[in-house]
């Protein structure tokens, strides 16, 4: 390593693309390994479109010990993961670690962002750690933390994460070895399980607060809303207090809006 440049590999898709743009400004990029999305709630053309500008080969198929070997091999020294799909083969040969958005150890898991909404909690950050064998239990390099407002939804959520994350990324570069050095270890923690149906199912009898709630834990994603039988998927929408009768979206004291 020379300086704050480091020859590093990034794994990830969209989510948290302002840490893998601070990357680029500075570091020799070895690769980019990326996922298949959907293209409307997750996406990874602008990670894609920064690898490309930096000359840097990517992938939509997971991390294999051939890749690592690969790594290794052409001198990376360190692989960054940020909301990566998949397991990642670990190696001791190359310094890894993952960016995660909750304050551990608190909060391990798939998905924390939704469940900090669902739950209320008043605050919630971003943390940099080692990547061992279990998920978001490594020893911690960085963390910074922000307050979440009362009505903060997943779009708001993670604007303050990427908000963080640039400076960060920067000074993990270039005081990596220190980091790595003087990291943290988390102890025990808690791990959440990741949201399932019905979670994110609201029906005619959930409160216009309940869902109100939900629509902001998971805003941009599938929300299903369930009357008579039939479902209705919803992406955006907000819950209002008020007359339900004739509404196509009706709760117990109100309805859904649809939002575009």
């Amino acid at each position: 390593m020379v300086g704050d440049i480091m020859k590093i590999a990034y794994a990830g898709f969209d989510l948290m693309a302002p840490a893998f743009a601070a990357l680029c400004e500075n570091n020799t990029l070895c690769k980019l390994f990326t996922c298949p999305v959907d293209g409307v709630s997750e996406t990874n053309d602008r990670v894609i479109s920064l690898a490309e500008a930096a000359g840097t080969p990517h992938t939509l198929s997971r991390i294999t010990r051939e890749d690592i070997d690969a790594l290794v091999s052409g001198g990376c020294e360190l692989l960054i993961s940020a909301g990566y799909y998949y397991r990642i083969p670990i190696d001791p040969r190359l310094r890894m670690v993952n960016i995660h958005p909750s304050l551990l150890p608190y909060g391990r898991g798939a998905w924390p962002m939704p469940l900090a909404i669902l739950d209320r909690l008043p605050q919630s950050g971003v943390t940099v750690h080692k990547t061992e064998e279990s998920f978001d239990t490594g020893d911690i390099l960085l963390q910074e933390r922000f307050p979440l407002a009362a009505d903060e939804d997943l779009d708001s959520f993670m604007e303050k994460v990427n908000a963080l994350l640039p400076a960060m990324m920067r000074r993990l570069t270039a005081e990596f070895d220190a980091l790595w050095e003087n990291a943290a270890a988390q102890g025990e923690g808690v791990y959440l399980d990741e949201p399932d149906l019905d979670d994110y199912t609201l029906t005619p009898d959930c409160t216009a607060e309940y869902a109100d709630r939900v629509l902001r834990a998971f805003y941009g994603f599938p929300i299903c809303y369930e009357r008579g039988g039939q479902r209705t998927v919803i992406l955006r929408g907000c819950a209002l207090t008020g007359e339900r009768e004739g509404q196509s979206y009706p709760l117990s004291d109100g309805y859904i809006r649809i939002l575009v």
